[in-house]
């Protein structure tokens, strides 16, 4: 991934506002969220953001990462090395300020039926986010979360999700045995397991993994009418 940046199309340019920052939270040595005012922003969970620094023309996308429902935003963001953005984003502090232009996007829950079949989320890395805020939204929703990671370290806040719903896939170390871990891809996984071909599939992750899953799904009898995807660099 780049910087954590979701790669979109057809974007529609809103005016960026001050927001300031309220804490920068370590998840790993190369990942943290940074919280933030929300201000009178609305959005809708999977929804995303543009965010940058005041006096810089340098603006990337994160989903977000906190519910609708929180009175503050919050984004995952992957420190590069070199970045342009995210090493300066760990860097700020409380009382910092930043600009942020959304939201934007319509990787969310849907009106209507959509709901009532249950779901399975699928991600990579920092993918991680627009389910995490799903998961606060509707924390009584049917869902199932694949996520896959190469290190035990990349399993980021999983106590937000119900065991029961969850299943890590790691694919560079040994599975981490707390949170019975599959030791492999998460593709890898999803070929493999028992599948409800009823739900609908939301992926989120490097453009590889979305592209190796979805032939998958398709392959496996899930209609392409109920397979969403947003992909990241």
């Amino acid at each position: 991934m780049r910087g954590g940046s979701p790669l979109r199309r057809n974007q529609v340019s809103k005016k960026a506002a001050p927001h300031r920052v309220l804490s920068v939270r370590d998840l790993s040595p190369s990942a943290f969220v940074l919280r933030f005012e929300r201000g009178d922003l609305g959005f809708s969970a999977g929804q995303w953001v543009s965010v940058g620094l005041p006096g810089s023309l340098d603006m990337r996308e994160y989903s977000i990462y906190s519910s609708p429902e929180d009175p503050f935003l919050e984004i995952l963001v992957k420190e590069i090395p070199k970045g342009l953005l995210s090493p300066a984003l760990r860097r700020l502090r409380p009382g910092d300020e930043l600009r942020v232009e959304g939201p934007f996007g319509h990787f969310s829950f849907a009106q209507g039926s959509r709901g009532s079949s249950g779901f399975l989320f699928i991600a990579t890395g920092t993918g991680i986010s627009p389910f995490h805020c799903f998961a606060r939204h509707r924390p009584g929703a049917d869902y199932l979360l694949l996520h896959g990671v190469r290190e035990g370290s990349e399993l980021y806040e999983h106590g937000s999700f119900a065991g029961t719903r969850l299943v890590p896939c790691i694919s560079g170390g040994a599975a981490q045995a707390q949170r019975e871990a599959y030791a492999g891809r998460v593709t890898s996984y999803l070929a493999e397991c028992e599948l409800d071909t009823a739900r609908y599939c939301y992926l989120c992750g490097n453009s590889d993994m979305i592209y190796e899953a979805y032939a998958i799904l398709l392959g496996r009898g899930v209609p392409k009418t109920r397979i969403f995807a947003e992909v990241y660099f």
